[in-house]
């Protein structure tokens, strides 16, 4: 193998291994958070609306004080997470090379919550869904979508509320896997390009395989 092929694949091990932990954490600080505050479906969520009397947009709670308030108490019992919030720009690539808008303090961004691993989990949201997404090794390169940037978990402004963590049946009723391949390889973060690169993933068995577009 050449030097290239080996270190594409001592970096996939690498971040399958963080993908795994940080999705089990999630899945896990879920079940313990719905004991003490109940069905997620009935939990307040950041999503904004506009109210009609003032013509401002308002959420009822924040992307902070959301994430705070059901997860944060049973990541930190665990002693995944780190005591540090903030807001942290820089720049973010998509597959293809364009600026995903990580670097322009936009809500697209977030708040970061620092893993004691390293990694960075931010949560932003609109009047449509929220969005938990991790950068596996906080702001240092490569910074790509797809690479060590992916949309681990999704809320869906339909039917009950939950925060849905793509699964493998999920990726079969959406789309078929060669077009969440190309949504992965080709569209960028604003067209679902970090949701499909996890998706692939999972899909996938929990692996990149040799076909996914990874970057060295």
């Amino acid at each position: 193998m050449t030097l290239p092929i080996v270190i594409a694949k001592y970096q996939k091990v690498v971040a399958t291994s963080q993908l795994k932990r940080i999705y089990s954490l999630l899945a896990n600080a879920e079940i313990l958070s719905v004991e003490d505050n109940g069905a997620s479906k009935y939990w307040t969520y950041p999503i904004s609306t506009l109210d009609e009397d003032t013509g401002k947009i308002t959420a009822p709670i924040s992307n902070t004080d959301f994430f705070k308030k059901y997860y944060d108490p049973y990541l930190r019992t665990s002693g995944a997470l780190q005591k540090i919030y903030g807001m942290d720009t820089y720049y973010v690539s998509n597959y293809n090379g364009t600026n995903a808008g990580f670097d322009d303090n936009s809500i697209a961004r977030g708040n970061v919550v620092r893993f004691a691993d390293g990694a960075w989990l931010s949560i932003w949201s609109n009047n449509q869904y929220v969005v938990l997404t991790v950068d596996l090794n906080g702001n240092k390169p490569p910074n790509i979508i797809g690479r060590d940037v992916f949309d681990v978990a999704e809320l869906y402004w339909e039917g009950n509320k939950k925060l849905v963590i793509p699964s493998l049946n999920t990726i079969k009723k959406a789309m078929d896997r060669e077009s969440y391949l190309e949504r992965c390889r080709n569209f960028s973060y604003v067209h679902g390009g970090a949701s499909a690169c996890f998706a692939i993933f999972v899909h996938d068995g929990w692996q990149f395989k040799d076909d996914y577009p990874w970057k060295i």
